[in-house]
């Protein structure tokens, strides 16, 4: 299955335009979530949904042309094996090419990318971060990119105009300023759920790694009724095989 969505969207800067998703994903082998990840499960859902050795998962990022500009969405583990930049290279994007990186939260999975012995990877990337996110942490992770941007760090409230018209979506909840990011119908979701076979099912039931877990639950109860609402295509950094949802 092919891992690009084209989409035709109206937007603010031309009368329309052709706008690319390619995922990402940061690991080369299939990855899962134990149920004991997972609280709030009630008795019995587990072996219900046939999940009892693992609920599908992964870990993306995304990699959008809009307007001429290639955008990164999270950055992945940047471990040994990460497969961000070797797939960056395969849709013809080499890592100084990303004009703009948005951070959905500031998780080691979704920020390792992101520095390499402690130099920016995207050279020439202005870096966009929730201030909530910001301002609720102090990790090594975040401070080694934090000082490899420098300058090129733009801290953002979730009312601020961002560049292609991509608009913050608050999540919060499993950070202290998770973000999701919409363009037009389509939203990146960042980690509103870690297992969906199990949290579609019950979006009571939180990923331990959720900070705060009734607020995580309503903004993942929230979100999926506005996904299903409106008819979106939600694409998650955890998110199985082929790394999206139509609702």
């Amino acid at each position: 299955m092919s891992m690009a969505a084209v989409l035709f969207i109206a937007s603010s800067c031309v009368n329309v335009t052709k706008t690319e998703v390619h995922v990402l994903p940061d690991s080369p082998a299939p990855r899962v979530m134990m149920p004991a990840l997972f609280t709030n499960v009630p008795d019995g859902l587990i072996d219900e949904l046939g999940v009892k050795d693992g609920i599908p998962s992964s870990l993306c990022s995304f990699l959008v042309i809009k307007d001429g500009k290639e955008i990164l969405i999270d950055s992945g583990n940047g471990v040994a094996d990460s497969q961000l930049v070797p797939l960056l290279e395969v849709h013809g994007v080499k890592p100084e090419d990303i004009d703009y990186v948005f951070i959905t939260h500031l998780h080691g999975d979704h920020i390792g990318g992101m520095v390499k012995d402690g130099k920016a990877v995207f050279t020439n990337a202005v870096v966009y971060i929730n201030k909530d996110e910001h301002a609720g942490w102090d990790n090594a992770r975040d401070m080694d990119m934090m000082k490899a941007y420098a300058d090129r760090i733009v801290l953002f409230d979730a009312d601020d105009k961002l560049p292609c018209s991509i608009k913050a979506v608050k999540a919060y909840g499993h950070t202290p300023g998770h973000t999701m990011y919409r363009i037009d119908d389509v939203v990146f979701a960042g980690d509103i759920m870690h297992g969906t076979a199990l949290q579609l099912a019950n979006p009571e039931s939180c990923a331990r790694f959720d900070q705060n877990q009734d607020q995580a639950a309503q903004a993942r109860k929230d979100a999926i009724a506005s996904f299903k609402a409106e008819g979106m295509k939600v694409y998650g950094m955890h998110f199985p095989a082929p790394y999206y949802i139509q609702f």
